[in-house]
């Protein structure tokens, strides 16, 4: 299991589980950066943190599926996801993300890309 498979399974936990917020903040290094869709760019833990927490805090009842390949920089996740905003609204959408780790196994680069929204 890589790091991204780790971040996705966390990100399925971390709507209903505090916890699982944490633990997904440790998977990057102190200084990562996060390059949301749509969004700008947060840098270093505690900017991720706040980004998450807000994030999971508009969206519940998520399910994601996904699938992980190796790259020259890093590691690339394809999934789709779908789930339930704070309205009541359900949605679903599909992308990429894209992650460079560091030597000690972290994330310190992280591209999402969203390319079909409903």
């Amino acid at each position: 299991m890589t790091i991204l498979d780790q971040y996705f399974e966390l990100s399925d936990r971390a709507s209903g589980d505090q916890a699982a917020i944490g633990e997904l903040v440790d998977l990057f290094a102190e200084q990562a950066e996060v390059q949301p869709a749509g969004a700008r760019k947060v840098v270093g833990k505690e900017a991720i943190e706040k980004l998450y927490r807000q994030f999971f805090q508009s969206y519940s009842g998520m399910q994601r599926v996904w699938t992980t390949r190796k790259t020259e920089n890093g590691l690339e996740a394809i999934w789709a996801i779908a789930g339930k905003r704070d309205s009541g609204e359900l949605f679903a959408m599909q992308g990429r993300h894209i992650a460079e780790v560091d030597t000690q196994g972290k994330i310190y680069a992280l591209e999402v890309h969203v390319s079909k929204t409903n």
